[in-house]
């Protein structure tokens, strides 16, 4: 069996073997799922911003006006 590809809380690779079609032990198993969801950079268009912000503001102005009342 290979060696579990995880890595302990003080930062060296786990000894213990991998799980039968998986390169993680069942206690790093966790690490093998944020390996693959994590993202590489965060990167924010000008048309995604621009859509949050027009958001955030039609949000607040409707509840601007809502509490005005």
């Amino acid at each position: 069996m290979p060696q579990c590809q995880g890595t302990t809380k003080k930062g060296d690779q786990c000894k213990r073997d991998a799980q039968e079609g998986s390169s993680f032990c069942a206690i790093h198993v966790d690490q093998a799922v944020r390996a693959r969801s994590a993202p590489t950079s965060v990167d924010w268009d000008r048309d995604s911003m621009l859509k949050a912000a027009i958001g955030f503001a039609a949000v607040g102005a409707i509840l601007f006006f809502r509490l005005r009342r």
